[in-house]
């Protein structure tokens, strides 16, 4: 009986002891993570040759169609006989007004400092001057 309990207890102790050993080589399991990686990877995608030209013939497009449960009835909160196409195509693109809102930038340093004496952006461009200002 005392036999049985010491080696209960010897076999408790050891496997406490190993499970309680930490691992002093984290590149052996890093390496071990990284070839399981690219076995996975080849089982997944198998071989390919990257120089290899694909056609775009060989390409299939899957195209998922997902059904939208929403949980109530959609037609009871729009008029009747709604039609959401109607006048999409009715826009008069020149009656529409484009503003451009103006930012200042602050970005905390001179920009003269970091570039070349007599830099001149719009040199090659057709202007009337080729002097740069700035307005403060």
């Amino acid at each position: 009986m005392y036999r049985s309990l010491i080696i209960l207890f010897a076999l408790f102790a050891l496997n406490a002891n190993a499970n309680a050993e930490t691992n002093n080589d984290p590149f052996g399991d890093y390496l071990g993570l990284e070839i399981e990686k690219l076995e996975l990877e080849q089982t997944l995608f198998g071989e390919s040759n990257v120089n290899e030209a694909v056609s775009i013939e060989s390409v299939s497009v899957i195209e998922l169609e997902e059904d939208l449960e929403l949980g109530f009835e959609t037609s009871d909160y729009l008029p009747e006989d709604f039609n959401a196409k109607v006048g999409m195509n009715n826009i008069d693109w020149n009656t529409i007004k484009l503003y451009e809102v103006e930012e200042e930038l602050e970005i905390g340093f001179n920009t003269k400092d970091y570039l070349p004496e007599g830099f001149n952006p719009f040199k090659g461009m057709h202007c009337e001057t080729s002097r740069v200002s700035s307005a403060k």
